[in-house]
């Protein structure tokens, strides 16, 4: 067909009968698809066919440049044609963009076939040809990363000796290893700076991971990222701001200060927030080690944070004052009672007894004395911290928090040392295991009937009148309007349209740009004389709903602060329920686009809200490789992340609206309606266990498996196994719309079992199973990782997943076998395809994980800068190994060819997904789970 258009058209010029590129586009793009699906011989056959085809220069590069891929990954000698091919090509043709490109797959082919120094050469010619030209900067920008890689593999050679020649080899090596660095992190920082996208802010976090090799002082590395970091734009770091905080404590200080201070003039609710609560627990932590160290070297962290508090509050004092009177506002009146506080410690500490003695079971090691000795100090403490007395109590009490201290601890604090013994070591010494346990549920319960009495509902303003008074005004949105003062929006549209060369010829085009410019810069003026904000508008004075800049959103490009919902008023009610056995507050926000925005106010220990924060992260980071690959994006399949705000140390926010509800929800509900209690299958399953303790004997064990089977089958009858289905039934009529549901659920549950399987974080209760019953969004609440004592990952469980009755029921056997081992299979295929673009971010974040995890448990809390540094470097192998293993688990998950397989030419490609499956629904497996994981359900 093409050839009868072009024939049609010879009497006209070869430059306009050349235009008529479709029958080379259609041929270049065929190849291209043929490559891609690694037919390369089909590939070309077809760029052999546009021989006697007219093509003008474009056509003819992309010609070329499909020649020379279908080479780039053949043998040796095929890799030497496709070099030669570059060699012989003629670039005069070519534009400076294709020339760049052809000198970096000639570097590509060099570095494939031994030659790096030749290679360096290639680069180094493309960069220079055109210095904005992205792919040549990140190419070479790798090939720098893996040179440091193989001079630090050649340098552990000489780890083991300690002889004066070695020492100055693992000096040069290291030097060498930091230049090799360096240079790569300037080659990324570069290529980010000449194009933002995707591809390019991928190596941020691998430039965070080199900062470390600098030891413990500034060195090369520190200073090339703040001379190149400063350049780039603020809103690149938007979704690494926990780690630039986290930064704050390294030697990179200098750097991240001036990083958040961009990020902070910019956008400025963005950082706050994370900034605040940052600050505060770094501070309450040095005072408390104030009198064992220096005081030089412990506040640099604080002073950092201080400072860019301080400037934040004098450049924008009246955005300031309304976030400070309203997180001010959400600590004091809405924080947690003191018995809601000791109900949360002792449930803690009864769901670790389970976890302990069931560990213990698993590893055949009864050590009780170790156990209980452990609980009793837990004990002290939690006495010591809830029930201390406030020095001069005999003096009149002026504050209200003052009073409800002393009065809950004349209430409680008699009670509970008489029961454990707090004062008496003789006595402590006689309690068993049992006998703690046993008091502890006591408490528990006894504090569950003091919690309960808290109303549902309780009015605003009888928990804070500023809140429920609180009013603002709908900003005007034009561009521009939300720019803090100092960017100068208005002037630099001005210089670009004076400056712009490219812009249209049109007069009359430019008139009218010149004209709207002019009417901004007009308005704005207004705005200043009117006292609404300074010189760019009311807009940027205006407080903003928590929880719409990255990683909390859904996407990390660039922000438009004027496009985002602004907050108008809080709403009228305040709903307070139970959530994993503590009582939550959920409050509304009333937005400038009329929606509410539900958040639950919870309390937390900073490592909970730190570890969600980096849940976020891994969410925003993996739903990216969803949306690029395609065996993904036909399923339809994706990961949301949500919003987490951290208000205080132990007060955080959570993005959740009333159409959540979880498996434990629907539980009680059923409970509820039948007159049953929730706590009688827990009870029922613990006391036919308590007949059952396993031995060393073999015999045993077997026998002991099969009482815990025929409890389990007990309570089975007892629990129906449709709850969720008729829960959902009930809410939608049509089995059209069931169905809907019923599918979409089945996407998000392997979604979520999946990052359960890869993560290790499978103790997932009824109470974390938590569903949208609008759209079937299936959440991961307080998704952390499990450590072993060593701090590797643990990956030691009975089952992989939940997927107990109740939803192995609601999915089916079809959507099991068609949908949900499928959708598994197809993200793990996926992520697996961008597995190095993101391994350097899940060692990132890990990193951040085990340090924050291990200083959670350490005696000694938050460290000097010195010892974060050096904790960092001893947990540097385990991260590596913890990064591998959960890369090794999206392997074992990702679909598998089997035609080099012959013992398995019989079964399916996702065969490891069912093996899993099976797994997870095996009475055997769950049995062995805790009994909070009530795996009858």
């Amino acid at each position: 067909m093409f050839s009868a258009i072009s024939k049609k058209f010879q009497w006209a010029e070869q430059s306009t009968l050349a235009s008529l590129h479709d029958r080379p586009w259609s041929t270049i793009k065929m190849a291209c698809t043929a490559r891609r699906q690694d037919v390369i011989g089909v590939s070309l056959l077809s760029l052999s066919k546009l021989t006697d085809c007219a093509m003008d220069v474009n056509d003819a590069f992309s010609k070329l440049n499909e020649q020379i891929l279908s080479y780039r990954y053949g043998s040796e000698d095929e890799r030497k044609g496709g070099l030669n091919l570059i060699n012989t090509t003629n670039l005069s043709y070519f534009d400076s963009i294709q020339k760049s490109e052809l000198f970096r797959l000639k570097a590509e082919f060099l570095e494939s076939l031994g030659g790096k120094t030749k290679a360096t050469q290639a680069y180094c010619h493309a960069v220079q040809l055109c210095p904005t030209y992205t792919r040549a900067w990140i190419s070479w920008g790798n090939l720098c990363w893996s040179l440091a890689d193989l001079v630090e593999t050649q340098g552990r050679r000489h780890m083991a000796s300690s002889s004066a020649e070695d020492k100055e080899k693992k000096a040069a090596n290291a030097k060498k290893v930091c230049q090799y660095l360096a240079q790569s992190m300037g080659c990324y920082l570069e290529a980010i700076r000449c194009d933002a996208s995707e591809d390019s802010r991928i190596n941020l976090p691998r430039c965070l991971i080199m900062l470390a090799k600098d030891g413990s002082c500034p060195g090369l590395l520190c200073t090339t990222f703040e001379k190149y970091a400063t350049k780039l734009p603020s809103w690149i770091w938007l979704t690494w701001i926990p780690q630039l905080l986290s930064s704050l404590c390294r030697i990179e200080a200098t750097s991240a200060k001036l990083l958040l201070q961009k990020v902070l003039s910019s956008y400025p609710q963005s950082a706050y927030f994370s900034l605040r609560s940052f600050y505060l627990e770094r501070r309450d932590s040095e005072r408390a080690k104030q009198s064992t160290v220096t005081k030089t070297t412990v506040n640099t962290s604080v002073l950092c944070a201080e400072d860019l508090m301080s400037n934040l509050r004098k450049c924008q004092p009246t955005l300031w004052s309304m976030l400070e009177s309203i997180l001010e506002e959400l600590i004091i009146r809405f924080r947690p009672s003191y018995e809601e506080e000791l109900l949360a410690t002792i449930s803690a500490l009864l769901q670790r007894a389970d976890s302990q003695i069931d560990h213990q079971r698993r590893a055949n090691n009864s050590d009780e004395d170790a156990v209980r000795a452990s609980f009793m100090k837990t004990l002290s403490r939690v006495s010591e911290k809830f029930f201390r007395v406030p020095n001069g109590h005999a003096t009149p009490l002026k504050d209200q928090k003052a009073k409800k201290t002393l009065e809950f601890t004349m209430q409680y604090k008699d009670s509970f040392e008489r029961d454990f013994f707090i004062q008496d070591d003789v006595k402590k010494k006689q309690l068993s295991l049992d006998d703690i346990f046993s008091k502890l549920n006591n408490w528990k319960d006894m504090l569950e009937k003091r919690v309960s009495s808290t109303p549902p509902i309780i009015p605003m303003t009888s928990m804070s009148q500023y809140l429920s008074a609180f009013s603002n005004n709908n900003p005007d949105l034009w561009t521009g309007s939300c720019d803090p003062p100092g960017s100068n929006s208005v002037e630099s549209k001005k210089d670009s349209l004076e400056n712009d060369k490219d812009s249209s010829p049109s007069s009359s085009a430019k008139a009218a740009t010149k004209a709207a410019i002019v009417a901004s810069a007009a308005v704005a003026a207004a705005s200043a004389l009117e006292g609404g904000g300074g010189s760019q508008g009311f807009g940027w004075t205006s407080v903003e709903i928590p929880g719409q800049y990255a990683p909390n959103s859904c996407s990390d490009a660039k922000p438009n602060p004027e496009l985002h919902s602004k907050l108008i008023k809080f709403d009228t009610k305040v709903e307070v329920f139970q959530r994993n056995e503590h009582l939550v507050r959920r409050i509304g926000m009333v937005g400038s686009d009329g929606k509410v925005r539900q958040f639950l106010l919870q309390f937390a220990i900073p490592y909970w809200t730190k570890a969600d924060e980096r849940t976020t992260q891994l969410h925003l980071l993996l739903g990216k490789c969803l949306r690029k690959e395609p065996i993904s994006c036909r399923r339809h399949l994706w990961i949301r992340s949500n919003a987490v705000i951290p208000i205080a140390q132990r007060l955080r926010m959570i993005a959740e609206d009333k159409s959540y509800t979880t498996l434990q929800d629907i539980f009680n509900l059923d409970c509820q309606l039948n007159g049953r209690d929730p706590l009688n299958s827990i009870s029922a399953f613990n006391e036919s266990l308590k007949t059952a303790v396993v031995p060393e004997e073999s015999e045993m064990s077997l026998l002991n498996m099969t009482n815990k089977i025929d409890a389990f089958n007990k309570v089975c009858e007892s629990v129906s196994s449709r709850l969720l289905s008729n829960y959902v039934q009930n809410r939608y009529a049509t089995a059209e719309l069931y169905f809907h549901f019923q599918r979409a659920f089945t996407l998000q549950t392997a979604m979520n079992c999946l990052l359960q399987y890869a993560f290790m974080v499978n103790e997932r209760t009824p109470s974390k199973f938590i569903m949208n019953i609008r759209n079937a969004h299936v959440l991961s609440p307080d998704f952390r990782f499990s450590y072993t004592n060593q701090g590797f990952m643990d990956d030691i469980k009975p089952v992989p997943f939940r997927l107990t009755r109740n939803i192995q029921d609601f999915i089916g056997p079809f959507l099991l076998d068609g949908v949900f081992t499928t959708t598994i299979a197809s993200a793990s295929t996926a992520i697996c395809k961008n597995e190095r673009e993101i391994e350097q971010a899940l060692q990132l974040i890990c990193r951040d994980d085990i340090v924050s995890w291990y200083l959670s448990k350490s005696s000694q809390r938050e460290g000097t800068q010195r010892s974060i540094q050096e904790l960092e470097y001893q947990l540097a192998d385990r991260v590596k190994k913890n990064v591998a293993l959960i890369q090794s688990r999206f392997q074992h998950c990702s679909v598998k060819s089997l035609k080099d397989d012959e013992t398995m030419k019989h079964d399916s490609c996702d065969y490891r997904v069912k093996e899993l499956v099976s797994m997870a629904t095996s009475t055997r497996n769950l049995v062995s789970m805790p009994s909070n994981y009530a795996a009858w359900l």
